[in-house]
């Protein structure tokens, strides 16, 4: 599985911190916030995965220090 961490600053405003999977699908980034993976173990990590849409999203920064 292709991760990647970033954020995600959405067209209102919001920040979304955390792993992108897979980049996108069907108009959608697959989304993992980085303080639900501390709190779950492996099994429900596919739980866990928000569906963005791509026209929702303003910006994403890959370049995380």
């Amino acid at each position: 599985m292709n991760t990647t961490q970033a954020m995600i600053v959405l067209n209102n405003g919001i920040r979304k911190y955390g792993t992108i999977i897979n980049g996108e699908y069907e108009g959608r980034i697959q989304f993992i916030p980085s303080s639900e993976i501390f709190s779950a173990n492996e099994s429900h990590l596919m739980n866990l995965i928000e569906h963005i849409p791509i026209s929702t999203i303003f910006s994403i920064d890959t370049f995380l220090k």
